[in-house]
């Protein structure tokens, strides 16, 4: 009854304990998601600058312009971009023809290497550069160069390319008011951000603004145990309330965002714990008072029930529970109701009992009779073979009587060894081929031997017949058609299980053949005892093999039923 009690109450508390534990693991995780949406937003950002500045340089190579040209659109493009970038015309060696810098001239070489250039007309080439300023750290910056054509006075063009370097760093006095980039440059903000470059220095995100100071030693350490795999994946890292967050973004550099855990959900941690002790506390003693309870008014009862029920399985008599008005009228009402079951039972029994006498003996009664009426017509047919002259007919006849023999001894076999469902092969194929060679005339020996090897193999009604009436044509061709002119010989019988699931019958004599003994019969060789033959191995979902090989062979290999039970027969 407790188990029962813990399995009902077990799945509320299951959930509640899942819910609020899941609650807790997101709470811990809340600043570590925080962080990695950080890296996803600055990575956001810095493609939306890449596309942007992709996108302008292309409409600036689509315009065809000479370098003068070139100028004018450049310095409106600067202006139009808040003097964010420097653009630079180069060659078609990667030599700058012309630079339009921006507020702070960036100290780039005046030549790009020729791995960074473009391979063909409108590939867009973006490359990631650590360029060190005046205060020795090394800053990131992203180079975007795509290829243009360069036009001249006479109307000559030639091959270009045109750049742009913009850093990866933001600066509060280029972004405009409402900007959501503002989020990550507030002092005392919610996020740290950091940019990592390609020799593993970090510089903040911001660099007109509050410097956070560098990351923890323990996040420091964290970056730099990283694999070369793993830094090309995100990566978080928890260290007490506070939460980092590592990722690649556009361009070939890497980010470092930390976040601490605010207010509401350290109040939601320690909320909690509370609650956990309190529901705790609460399922205990609810617990403890049900478990009372049921034993005062249920277990008690229902142990007196089974005591009596189990009297009553031993033999006691009939079942007759006795209870007073302490025990709750259900299981009163269930006392009654069981005791009127098992009355019924009794009876019940009885009556089955009566009736499976009666089937088994019906059953033994009509396979007697199906026995007698089988052997019967197989004297009607033995008398009528022996009143007809012509040979061939006669041998019809008696065909005929030796297949309706064989059902007749099927029959005598089920009912006389009490097994109506299913009979054991051994004994009625041995007794079968001495019957039939009783009917050729080669009974106690002579010129032809019988040897009968079959295993203890039980087999339904519905496979025994195809296959005592196999058997049965086998050997009687055998007989009348293998050892012509007096020859002797052995005919061999051999019924096995050689799987768990599959039987084989085989057959053999050493006569003159199948086609020899076809030949001097006359016969053609699909005559109807073949035709059976083909005909019940495939009611029995087999396969017959014949082997003309000193003699004649017959390989039956058959599936063996399962019995009701759903197991193989024995």
């Amino acid at each position: 009854m407790i188990a029962i009690i813990f399995c009902a109450a077990g799945p509320m508390a299951i959930i509640a304990s899942f819910q609020a534990w899941n609650s807790y693991r997101h709470t811990l995780q809340a600043p570590a998601f925080r962080a990695d949406m950080a890296i996803s937003r600055i990575d956001l950002e810095v493609r939306h600058d890449v596309d942007h500045i992709g996108a302008l340089l292309s409409s600036v190579s689509r315009m065809s312009l000479d370098e003068n040209g070139f100028v004018r659109t450049l310095q409106m493009a600067r202006s139009l971009t808040g003097e964010f970038y420097r653009l630079a015309l180069l060659d078609d060696e990667g030599r700058v023809l012309l630079a339009v810098n921006g507020d702070t001239p960036l100290p780039l070489p005046d030549q790009v290497p020729y791995e960074d250039l473009p391979r063909f007309s409108g590939d867009v080439r973006v490359v990631q550069l650590d360029i060190p300023s005046q205060d020795t750290v090394r800053h990131s910056y992203i180079r975007v160069t795509l290829s243009t054509p360069i036009a001249d006075s006479l109307g000559t063009v030639r091959s270009g390319f045109l750049t742009a370097v913009m850093p990866v760093v933001w600066s509060r006095h280029h972004l405009q008011i409402g900007d959501p980039r503002l989020d990550f440059m507030q002092k005392n903000g919610t996020i740290d951000a950091w940019i990592i470059g390609r020799d593993r220095t970090l510089s903040p995100l911001c660099d007109d603004c509050a410097s956070p100071g560098p990351p923890p030693p323990d996040a420091v350490r964290w970056l730099g145990s990283m694999t070369s795999v793993q830094r090309e994946t995100r990566q978080t890292l928890s260290l007490g309330d506070a939460a980092f967050a590592y990722g690649p973004i556009e361009g070939g550099v890497a980010a470092l965002t930390m976040t601490r855990r605010n207010l509401a959900e350290t109040r939601a941690l320690v909320m909690f714990v509370i609650w956990l002790f309190i529901i705790v506390s609460l399922l205990g003693f609810c617990l403890i008072m049900v478990t009372q309870s049921a034993n005062a008014l249920l277990i008690a009862p229902l142990r007196r029930l089974t005591a009596s029920v189990e009297r009553w399985q031993a033999g006691d008599g009939v079942f007759n529970a006795r209870s007073n008005w302490v025990v709750p009228v259900e299981i009163r009402q269930l006392a009654r109701a069981f005791t009127q079951a098992t009355r019924s039972l009794v009876r019940d029994e009885r009556r089955l009992a009566r009736a499976a006498v009666r089937q088994e003996l019906l059953l033994k009664e009509m396979h007697h009779r199906v026995k007698n009426n089988l052997q019967i017509v197989a004297s009607l047919l033995n008398l009528q073979a022996n009143r007809i002259r012509q040979t061939e007919a006669r041998e019809e006849f008696a065909q005929a009587r030796d297949r309706v023999r064989a059902l007749a001894t099927l029959h005598r076999y089920l009912y006389a060894e009490g097994e109506l469902f299913s009979m054991n092969m051994e004994h009625f194929v041995t007794e079968l081929c001495s019957q039939i060679m009783q009917a050729a005339g080669h009974a106690g020996g002579g010129r032809l031997d019988l040897s009968v090897h079959a295993a203890t193999l039980e087999l339904e009604p519905d496979q025994a017949v195809p296959l005592a009436l196999i058997i049965t044509e086998i050997v009687s061709n055998a007989i009348k058609h293998a050892f012509a002119d007096g020859r002797r010989g052995t005919i061999s019988v051999r019924l096995e299980r050689v799987e768990p699931s599959q039987a084989r019958l085989d057959i053999a004599d050493d006569g003159i053949g199948l086609a020899g003994g076809y030949r001097l019969s006359g016969e053609e060789r699909s005559g109807i005892g073949m035709q059976l033959i083909r005909g019940f191995a495939r009611q029995l979902g087999g396969s017959l093999k014949i082997i003309e090989e000193n003699g004649t062979r017959y390989i039956l290999l058959f599936p063996l039923k399962a019995d009701e039970a759903g197991g193989l027969v024995r």
